[in-house]
């Protein structure tokens, strides 16, 4: 490395390495995001916030104070979550001067949550995400190993069925199935027809 004034200057094989790098570490803890935006879904957060109105920003505890909780640590546990889905622009993150000079975040709603939020046909992409994350569906990429050595399906090798045969044997997974292909379904046709 080389140095000019206060600056140093890297060369392209170290930035080539440090951009690897952080590429690798975003890989190694990839299931954070799908798994935090899983929480926000089921405890409403986004819902939450999109009543407020478009553009408005709110504290983690104010989001707090809708939820049915008594933890005291749950307003702090929120805002590393909002700060999480903000590094993925999933919302956008303000500061706000407190008196005796403490800062405190401020969240909002980014582009991407108009489809993450129900619209005005009470339709989201949420439901997918949710499906898509539920155990069920997660204990078969455990298995996706033994599916390429073994031969089958990773679902199959995890659950002794089709996936189809499973929600004929499972309530939950079948109306968490429907629900999401219903909402899906809305949204694509609506875009259809609008073009």
């Amino acid at each position: 490395m080389s140095s000019a004034g206060s600056e140093t200057l890297m060369t392209s094989t170290q930035v080539s390495d440090e951009e690897a790098n952080l590429f690798a570490m975003q890989l190694a803890t990839a299931a954070a995001l799908p798994m935090v935006l899983k929480a926000a879904i089921e405890l409403d957060l986004l819902e939450i916030m999109a009543k407020v109105g478009p553009g408005a920003y709110l504290s983690p505890s104010e989001v707090t104070s809708q939820l049915p909780t008594r933890n005291p640590d749950a307003p702090v546990m929120l805002d590393r979550i909002f700060r999480l889905l903000t590094s993925y622009s999933v919302l956008t993150c303000t500061l706000r001067d407190l008196p005796g000079g403490e800062v405190e975040r401020l969240y909002s709603l980014a582009p991407v949550c108009k489809f993450l939020v129900k619209n005005a046909d009470g339709a989201s992409i949420a439901p997918l995400h949710s499906f898509q994350q539920d155990k069920v569906l997660l204990e078969s990429w455990y298995c996706l190993k033994d599916a390429i050595l073994e031969g089958g399906t990773p679902f199959t090798k995890a659950h002794p069925m089709t996936l189809f045969e499973y929600q004929g044997a499972d309530p939950r997974i079948n109306k968490m199935f429907n629900r999401a292909m219903s909402d899906h379904s809305t949204i694509t046709m609506k875009k259809i027809l609008e073009t």
